[in-house]
C-alpha cells in the first residue's frame, strides 16, 4: 500500500469531517435549537471521526508497516460511532 497516499486521504477526511462538525455546530447555534440527544448526535459523530482519523494518522506515522491493521481498526471504530449516533438520533 502507498502509505503517503493513505495519509493524504486520511488528512483530507479529517479536515472535511471537522469542517462538517463546525458547520453543524454553527447551524445549531444560529437557529438556537435546544440541545437534545438527537440534536447533538450528528455533530458528535463527525467530531469523533475527525479525532479517530487524527489518531490513526499519527499511528501510521509511527509504524507504517501496520497500515492495514490501523485502517481496519479505524473503519471498525468509525462504523461503531456512526451506528451509535444513528441510534441516538432515531430513539431520542
Amino acid at each position: 500500500m502507498d502509505v503517503d497516499r493513505i495519509q493524504h486521504v486520511l488528512n483530507s477526511l479529517m479536515i472535511l469531517s471537522f469542517l462538517v462538525f463546525g458547520a453543524l455546530s454553527a447551524i445549531i447555534l444560529i437557529t438556537d435549537t435546544s440541545l437534545t440527544g438527537s440534536t447533538v448526535a450528528l455533530p458528535f459523530a463527525f467530531l469523533s471521526i475527525s479525532f479517530m482519523t487524527l489518531i490513526v494518522t499519527g499511528q501510521i506515522n509511527d509504524r507504517p508497516r501496520l497500515v492495514k491493521k490501523y485502517l481496519r481498526d479505524w473503519l471498525i471504530v468509525c462504523a461503531f460511532l456512526v451506528l451509535v449516533s444513528a441510534l441516538v438520533v432515531t430513539f431520542a
